[in-house]
């Protein structure tokens, strides 16, 4: 089966995690048995550097691991006219797919990950050529895709594609809109966190982070100062993983909080590095005011740490008792009192049920699924 992939993100900027998982998913589904992958990506430069792209290359063929990455760069034009982005964005893919056709055969199904543009641009594709597309929604702002200047854009994208999402609570929304939606996740690469664990001594946080407000990192810090000084917890630490635009914002608040000597950022690190992190530690907390679905939460769990993780949508759908504790966003009081009841019953945990949860998400669950619903639309 031929599959071309084409994402509305790729890390190929400055920030290296942005649609990390849509190469995940491409190497993960190139494994399977029968299938050929491919990815086709347009790289949108922004408009504030001509002369940079005048000069670049506009195209390059990237050799990953078990498929290729066929790139086009273009001016990204939202700033002038969204609408004049959009047509534009589908005119240079059409033209970078006729491309692609000369190298390799006709796509059986074209996968686009993200409605609006790659959505938009795919399913014109797929009207042109008759090929199925599946489009798949990441973006925690998705419903912006449905309403205002996008809407006839996402509109579009939904009567003319097998419209998925990465979780349920979105799939909820898109059924209010559409009479067909599916969830596919996102692809967690569990194996590599399933490392033997050692006792932990004292409360070891961890949490892997993207710095921007909406993650409200200093509220774990917050909580980690209530449980030091209310609850006289002195073997105490936060680890922060991760880079990002409010880096400044939270060692300055770190520094008001006079948490210094307790919090460590340590900045981005690879899945290797942050897998022998998670090792150090004992709990993982998510205290994000939205998330899409939380990929670092699935990691913790398949390295056997349960999750403290706010109710921000996307971990509501795996966290349970079992695993952790679900608490209210913005409340550090909250969330310390149930990092220390999860501390206090760290025992209690069962790492082959922790590991099960993250399994769900793993390589061959995902594109099991996902191979399902190519065979079901070629069939149709």
């Amino acid at each position: 089966m031929n599959i071309l992939v084409i994402p509305s993100w790729y890390p190929n900027g400055t920030d290296k995690l942005m649609g990390i998982y849509h190469k995940e998913f491409c190497e993960a589904l190139a494994k399977r048995d029968n299938m050929n992958v491919n990815m086709l990506y347009l790289d949108r430069q922004r408009l504030s550097a001509p002369f940079k792209y005048l000069f670049m290359p506009k195209k390059e063929v990237i050799q990953e691991e078990g498929y290729k990455t066929y790139m086009r760069k273009m001016l990204d034009l939202h700033k002038i006219s969204f609408d004049i982005e959009m047509e534009k964005y589908a005119r240079v893919l059409a033209k970078a797919f006729k491309d692609y056709l000369k190298e390799n055969p006709k796509p059986d199904i074209i996968h686009a990950q993200v409605t609006n543009p790659a959505g938009y641009a795919a399913c014109k594709l797929g009207q042109k050529y008759n090929i199925p597309v599946v489009v798949t929604e990441h973006a925690t702002y998705y419903e912006r895709f449905f309403k205002g200047e996008d809407y006839k854009y996402g509109k579009y994208v939904l009567d003319n594609s097998y419209f998925t999402t990465v979780s349920a609570y979105m799939k909820k929304e898109i059924l209010k809109m559409s009479n067909q939606c599916d969830v596919l996740a996102n692809l967690v690469d569990t194996e590599i966190f399933k490392k033997e664990r050692k006792k932990v001594q004292g409360l070891k946080l961890v949490t892997v982070v993207g710095l921007r407000k909406v993650k409200r990192v200093d509220d774990i810090m917050a909580s980690l100062k209530i449980l030091i000084e209310e609850h006289k917890i002195k073997d105490a630490k936060l680890t922060v993983v991760g880079d990002g635009f409010d880096e400044e914002y939270y060692k300055n608040r770190c520094q008001e909080l006079g948490m210094e000597k307790y919090v460590d950022f340590v900045g981005r690190k690879t899945k290797e590095e942050i897998a022998n992190i998670l090792l150090e530690n004992n709990i993982y907390v998510m205290s994000s005011e939205i998330e899409s679905f939380g990929i670092p939460a699935i990691e913790a769990f398949a390295s056997g740490l349960p999750v403290v993780a706010t109710k921000c949508l996307g971990p509501e759908e795996y966290v349970d008792d079992k695993c952790g504790k679900l608490i209210s966003i913005g409340n550090p009081q909250e969330m310390a009192e149930a990092i220390l009841e999860v501390y206090q019953n760290l025992d209690k945990y069962d790492i082959k049920y922790l590991r099960s949860v993250a399994d769900r998400y793993g390589a061959k669950s995902i594109t099991d699924k996902a191979i399902k619903i190519y065979k079901e639309l070629l069939k149709k």
